[in-house]
């Protein structure tokens, strides 16, 4: 008897833990969403979407597009007003520079969205030094140590290199067609400086991590405010080695390839404060996102009225690395389209 009232009292007590929560649907689509990240080496551009509802079974993505004015002030002044029936906002005459403060209003769906900020100066980079050494499978790993001299005030900084391949394929057709490909994507980085591990708390002497791998390699300046400061981070060497395309083994299908020259471009970006939050606590929601144990972490959002990103960069420090295998001219050189091109978020 006593088994019974037991598996009773269990029963009942499994009931009761349920709980109803109101879902508010209606509230978490068509919601408006803007996206811009502004650049020092690229037009003003911007994309207008809203959410759907999480009950819609569709095969074009959680967003769509929206119509709307913007207009765009520059310092305090309007200098453009314009009309996308799309969603997308592409104005070449517009192109962001260092100190320049932009603030925009979208009008869209009877809603008024506004959000601000500031493209920063150029990262001063004093030097960027290299070695290349032997790691224990005898792969090759260059090392990289830049020093910053760092601005007064708070600042923020994201260190990324994008590697690039030209490569010819000498039999593109199987008729002894020869075509050039450029392959771009990603670097990643690997470091134990203590400016990145501040970001996450991740510092070498916990038994448990207390944060996610910062694999944007954005950091504060924190450590070394106002003053000079050298960081050190580690990659795969820029040059295979080979006169053959490692990471792109099907283009040589047809009769080999040959690769004209590769070359790792080290990119030392000033962040404006609302691209580093954003980048980090994206991070933080990736991270953490689907945790049982964890408290969901929200995407940061400077958006007035709705949600997303308009934030600034400056990406004019910029260091070459080039490993030249065959003497090539880019005037003589068509490129063809179907490369690689691995960027980051939003392609910064």
């Amino acid at each position: 008897m006593k088994k019974y009232i037991l598996l009773i009292l269990l029963a009942w007590s499994l009931v009761s833990c349920e709980k109803t929560l109101k879902f508010d649907d209606e509230g978490l689509a068509n919601q408006l969403v803007l996206n811009s990240i502004l650049s020092s080496d690229k037009d003003f551009s911007a994309s207008l979407t809203k959410t759907r509802s999480i009950l819609e079974n569709s095969y074009n993505g959680g967003f769509l597009m929206a119509d709307g004015t913007i207009d765009i002030y520059l310092n305090g002044d309007l200098i453009k007003n314009a009309i996308s029936t799309t969603g997308s906002f592409n104005i070449s005459e517009i192109k962001p520079k260092a100190g320049d403060s932009y603030r925009i209003v979208i009008n869209s769906n009877g809603k008024q969205l506004e959000a601000e900020t500031t493209i920063p100066q150029k990262t001063e980079v004093i030097s960027v030094d290299t070695t290349t050494v032997l790691d224990n499978f005898n792969s090759k790993i260059m090392i990289y140590k830049a020093t910053l001299k760092d601005l007064d005030g708070d600042d923020y900084y994201r260190i990324l290199i994008k590697k690039e391949s030209l490569v010819l394929n000498k039999n593109a057709d199987g008729k002894g067609a020869q075509k050039y490909y450029l392959y771009s994507y990603e670097n990643p980085i690997r470091s134990d400086d203590p400016v990145f591990n501040s970001v996450y708390n991740n510092f070498g002497g916990d038994v448990f991590n207390t944060g996610p791998e910062n694999d944007n390699k954005i950091f504060p300046d924190d450590y070394f405010e106002g003053k000079e400061y050298a960081i050190q981070f580690r990659t795969n060497n820029y040059g295979s080695g080979y006169h053959s395309d490692p990471y792109n083994p099907v283009i040589g299908g047809y009769g080999g390839s040959e690769t004209i020259y590769e070359r790792n471009v080290v990119h030392v970006q000033h962040l404006s404060k609302e691209m580093y939050t954003y980048l980090k606590y994206l991070k933080l929601y990736q991270h953490y996102q689907g945790s049982p144990f964890s408290e969901p972490v929200p995407v940061y959002s400077n958006i007035k009225n709705g949600i997303g990103i308009f934030a600034g960069l400056n990406d004019d420090a910029r260091f070459t690395f080039e490993k030249v295998y065959r003497p090539f001219s880019m005037d003589t050189i068509k490129i063809e389209e179907n490369g690689y091109n691995y960027g980051g978020v939003y392609g910064y």
